[in-house]
C-alpha cells in the first residue's frame, strides 16, 4: 500500500483533491487492519484517477492564471487554471492536508488559510505571471 501511496504523490498534480483521498486511504498505526468502505472508495477513486489520461493543459506564462481554492474538513484543494478560447482550462490540481493550527480555526479563517496554502503552492507552477 505504501508503495502505492508514494506512486500517488509523484501524480498528485493529476488527481483531483488527491490529499482528501490519500488521507482516507492511509493505514493508521496499529497491528491490524481493517479495511473499511471509506479506504476502499478512496483507493478506487486514486486507482482510477493515475490510469485515465490526464485533461491539464500546459500552462502559458503570457496568459493570467486564476486560482479557484477549497477548503474542506481539514484538506485545501484547488485548481489552476487558464483562459483559452473563451473556457478556462485546469493546467493543475493542487491539494495539501491543512495543519493541526489551521484545522483548529473557524471555517472562514480555514478557507483563508487554504488560499494562503494554495498560493504558495501554484507558485512553484506560476512562477511570477499574474494569478487571480
Amino acid at each position: 500500500m505504501q508503495s502505492f501511496l508514494d506512486l500517488v504523490n509523484y501524480c498528485r498534480s493529476w488527481v483531483p483533491n488527491c490529499s482528501m483521498y490519500v488521507r482516507a486511504a492511509t493505514l493508521q498505526d496499529s497491528d491490524e487492519i481493517t479495511w473499511t468502505a471509506e479506504m476502499d472508495q478512496a483507493f478506487t477513486y486514486l486507482k482510477t484517477s493515475l490510469i485515465r489520461p490526464p485533461a491539464l493543459g500546459l500552462p502559458v506564462y503570457s496568459q493570467e492564471f486564476h486560482l479557484y481554492v477549497h477548503e474542506d474538513g481539514g484538506t485545501a484543494a484547488a485548481i489552476l487554471a487558464q483562459e483559452h478560447g473563451g473556457n478556462f482550462h485546469p493546467v493543475a490540481y493542487l491539494s495539501k492536508t491543512l495543519d493541526s493550527v489551521a484545522k483548529g480555526l473557524l471555517a472562514c479563517l480555514r478557507a483563508v488559510a487554504a488560499a494562503v496554502i494554495m498560493v504558495q503552492d501554484a507558485e512553484r507552477i506560476t512562477g511570477k505571471s499574474n494569478t487571480s
